[in-house]
């Protein structure tokens, strides 16, 4: 249960999900890396697996818990963790170096910042696509606004029902009955479903807020083969409601949008 409020199931650490990722992690909030994700945490939690809003109260429980930290904590013994820099050279001499981290690590000197978000978008690596959603989820988070975020939430629409490729590599794995890519996958699909319910939350649109209800039992029962097919059939509804949301509101496209910013 702790895990759930550890630094692996913040989308400030979007490397990394309670199954993906292994080695040391990397905080965007507190431009650090994280050396132990599993038993590291701090007040500013945005969970993985849930939208906000659904968890706001365990959430400022957990805040309130560590609010006399202004930085990282351990998440057992409540002391303090010191921030470290990332470096490539000593993740190279370390024989440590990974390239999502490395290139996660660039996050803050990538202006404007929507552009670095776009990049992670296509493929099939599950790790990357991760990623992408947590770093999505934080530019909407940041920005308090779907305004400026409907076009990045359409592009992971577009891969709601692709099946992910994890590489044996990325996953971190702690012997479970579940097989560890089946884990990661519904990490993945969570982070993605999590998405979908913040902007819904921010745009006032109570389809996207509970969308999983229009998923059926196969959500439930974590049955992909069920899940894959009704996601596919979604996939054009959810992108029209986005759309015509978006066209009603005057923000279709509208003149500057692309510059909308946010920095942290």
């Amino acid at each position: 249960m702790d895990g759930l409020f550890s630094c692996r199931n913040c989308i400030h650490n979007a490397g990394q999900t309670l199954t993906i990722g292994r080695g040391a992690g990397f905080c965007l909030h507190h431009d650090s890396i994280i050396r132990d994700s599993r038993g590291t945490t701090c007040k500013y939690l945005h969970r993985k697996d849930l939208p906000w809003f659904t968890v706001d109260e365990a959430r400022r429980e957990h805040a309130a818990e560590f609010a006399g930290f202004s930085g990282m904590a351990d998440l057992n013994t409540r002391e303090a963790i010191g921030l470290v820099a990332y470096s490539e050279k000593s993740s190279r001499e370390a024989h440590a170096f990974d390239p999502l981290t490395n290139v996660l690590a660039r996050y803050h000197k990538s202006k404007p910042t929507w552009i670095f978000v776009e990049s992670l978008t296509g493929g099939v690596d599950g790790r990357r696509s991760a990623a992408h959603g947590c770093l999505v989820r934080r530019y909407m988070a940041g920005r308090n606004s779907w305004k400026s975020s409907y076009r990045l939430v359409m592009a992971v629409v577009q891969e709601l029902s692709d099946t992910p490729h994890f590489k044996d590599e990325d996953l971190y794995a702690e012997g479970g009955a579940v097989p560890a890519w089946q884990e990661a996958l519904w990490d993945l699909v969570f982070i993605r479903l999590g998405l979908l319910q913040e902007y819904g939350w921010h745009a006032g649109l109570e389809y996207l807020q509970w969308i999983p209800d229009a998923l059926g039992d196969a959500i439930v029962d974590l049955d992909w083969e069920r899940l894959q097919p009704r996601l596919a059939a979604l996939r054009g509804e959810i992108t029209g409601v986005i759309v015509a949301h978006a066209q009603n509101e005057g923000a279709y496209f509208a003149a500057g949008d692309e510059v909308m910013e946010f920095q942290a």
